[in-house]
């Protein structure tokens, strides 16, 4: 689905990205990376941790492009922008995170011990890809956008 398909949907809205903006998801995702290698007691709580990662990475292409998701199921719509925002290349990234969201609500609303280690192993590198490839985006399309770079708003 193309991002002006969203638009019209009414999935996506317009609005005017920032450094802030960049930074802060950066930021976001950054630390529930790092706080996913601290917890020993859970691998659904792991699990939702890398997620909540890979969804603050998947918003930043959407970000920088001028648009935020809108109204309900805006996780759907973050993941299957990816091919859309960042190109070809994101669309296995995008099928792995979407059958991520729909383990991770089951995990967290349905049945908790769902989640082994393996499938958090198997997320964190989707998520560490998606990192990889979203902040080469950035720096190529972007660069304006990255925390450093410009002043601030």
């Amino acid at each position: 689905m193309s991002l002006d398909d969203l638009l019209r949907a009414k999935r996506l809205i317009t609005h005017e990205p920032s450094v802030r903006e960049i930074r802060d998801l950066i930021d976001k995702a950054e630390r529930d990376l790092r706080h996913a290698e601290t917890v020993h007691d859970s691998e659904d709580w792991r699990f939702i941790v890398v997620y909540n990662a890979g969804l603050s990475l998947a918003t930043i292409p959407l970000a920088a492009l001028g648009f935020r998701a809108s109204g309900p199921g805006h996780h759907v719509t973050v993941i299957t922008a990816l091919p859309a925002s960042l190109g070809e290349d994101a669309h296995e990234l995008m099928l792995h995170l979407n059958e991520a969201r729909a383990l991770r609500n089951r995990a967290l609303y349905d049945q908790p011990h769902i989640v082994t280690a393996d499938r958090v192993d198997e997320l964190l590198d989707s998520v560490e890809e998606l990192r990889r490839l979203v902040l080469a985006w950035l720096a190529e399309e972007h660069p304006e956008l990255l925390p450093g770079h410009a002043s601030e708003e």
